[in-house]
């Protein structure tokens, strides 16, 4: 990677329809926090591109875009964020959500990540998980994610790939959340876990101090 800095990073770690994009939204707010979407860095890529179209070749059929194309983006994005001033690197706390999203990116992603937190949205039902999926795929025109096979298809990569990422971080990173309560309640949770770690509440302090 062409990336020679370490970023301080959270993790936002769940199955397909647990909330990530939702939390990580809300925690981007945050004036030392960063969200990243990986899903929505592919889907704002022109598909009409070159790049585009490879990408939708896998995610129309509910695959993961291969690991060397998805870093190449993702490391691309963070360049134009730090070139626009949107990413300091000595100020902010980077929020990913959907990456790593399996064992060998997360290798490919340790020399450039420093995971200071892991938050592991929690869902145990998998119809709950399919039924939001659903909800999403109506309100955000998603159709790819009305369809049973795909949605299936994702779950099941889910457990085989995403989950077992977890394992490859140091295990007290690794808090869980219990993603099948309200929104409101899973931000609470991430907030309360927040601030009781220390850069946490240096960060704050930093970022209050220059507004």
């Amino acid at each position: 990677m062409s990336i020679a800095r370490k970023y301080r990073t959270m993790l936002l770690f769940g199955m397909p329809g647990s909330g990530k994009g939702t939390q990580g939204l809300v925690l981007g707010q945050l004036p030392f926090l960063v969200h990243i979407s990986c899903g929505d860095v592919f889907r704002k890529i022109p598909k009409y591109g070159e790049l585009g179209r490879e990408i939708v070749q896998y995610t129309s059929q509910g695959l993961l875009v291969p690991d060397d194309l998805t870093v190449r983006i993702w490391e691309r994005h963070i360049q134009i964020l730090e070139m626009q001033e949107l990413l300091l690197p000595d100020q902010h706390t980077l929020v990913l959500d959907g990456l790593p999203r399996n064992h060998a990116q997360a290798v490919r992603l340790d020399e450039v990540l420093d995971v200071v937190q892991v938050f592991h949205l929690k869902i145990t039902d998998n119809d709950q998980a399919a039924d939001r999926l659903r909800a999403r795929a109506l309100r955000e025109n998603r159709l790819d994610d009305m369809n049973d096979e795909v949605i299936l298809r994702r779950l099941k990569n889910y457990y085989e790939e995403t989950y077992e990422t977890l394992r490859f971080y140091d295990q007290s990173l690794i808090y869980d959340v219990d993603a099948s309560q309200s929104p409101l309640e899973v931000l609470r949770t991430i907030i309360n876990r927040m601030s009781d770690l220390r850069h946490f509440e240096e960060d704050r302090a930093k970022a209050n101090a220059i507004v």
